[in-house]
C-alpha cells in the first residue's frame, strides 16, 4: 500500500474510497440528527459502489459511536468542505486495517470512544475495511493525517461550540 504525502482538505479532493466512506459517515450522522430514513440512500450508494455488504458495518460503527462516545465527535455535515481530525481518525483506522496494521486502530478511535466501545468497535471496523477492500475500495494511508490522528490536540474541537459536533448536533461548518 502506497502512502500519500499530501493531506486533502476537501471531500472532493479525496480518492473515491475515502469519498464514499466519509460521505457515508456524514450522510448517516446528518440523517440520524434530522431523524430521516437514510438506509435506502446509503444502500443505493454502496450497491452502486459494489460494496453493499459494508453498509451494515458502517451502520453498526456509527451506532456504536453514538452510544459509546466519551466526548463530542466532530463529524461535519454534508455541505462542509473541511475534514475534521475525528473524521481523519476514522478514515485512517480503515486504511491501517486494510494495510494490515490492525494494532494501531484502537489508538485512533479511543480519542472519542469509551474503552469498552473501542473494544466492540474494532471488529466492526475490521469488517467495514475488509468489505471495502474486497471490492477494490482501498483507503490510502496518509502519514500527515495518521500522525495527527494519533495525537490528542486540545484544539481538535477547534474553536467552535458544542452544537457543531455529533453528540449528535450537526450544524453546517464552512
Amino acid at each position: 500500500m502506497a502512502s500519500s504525502e499530501t493531506l486533502p482538505q476537501n471531500l472532493t479532493d479525496l480518492r473515491f474510497a475515502e469519498q464514499l466512506t466519509l460521505w457515508g459517515i456524514r450522510y448517516w450522522a446528518d440523517s440520524f440528527k434530522q431523524d430521516h430514513r437514510f438506509f435506502n440512500v446509503l444502500h443505493d450508494a454502496y450497491r452502486l459502489a459494489k460494496c453493499s455488504e459494508s453498509l451494515l458495518s458502517l451502520d453498526s460503527f456509527m451506532t456504536m459511536l453514538i452510544s459509546g462516545n466519551c466526548r463530542p465527535v466532530d463529524i461535519r455535515c454534508l455541505c462542509c468542505s473541511g475534514i475534521s481530525v475525528d473524521e481523519w481518525r476514522i478514515l485512517q483506522s480503515i486504511a491501517v486495517i486494510q494495510a494490515g496494521q490492525k494494532e494501531e486502530v484502537a489508538r485512533f478511535i479511543s480519542h472519542f470512544m469509551e474503552p469498552s466501545a473501542t473494544r466492540h468497535a474494532l471488529p466492526i471496523l475490521r469488517d467495514w475495511a475488509q468489505g471495502l477492500e474486497n471490492n477494490n475500495h482501498t483507503l490510502p494511508i496518509r502519514p500527515v493525517a495518521r500522525s495527527r490522528a494519533a495525537r490528542y490536540f486540545p484544539t481538535d474541537v477547534e474553536q467552535t461550540s458544542i452544537e457543531d459536533f455529533i453528540s449528535l448536533d450537526l450544524q453546517p461548518r464552512h
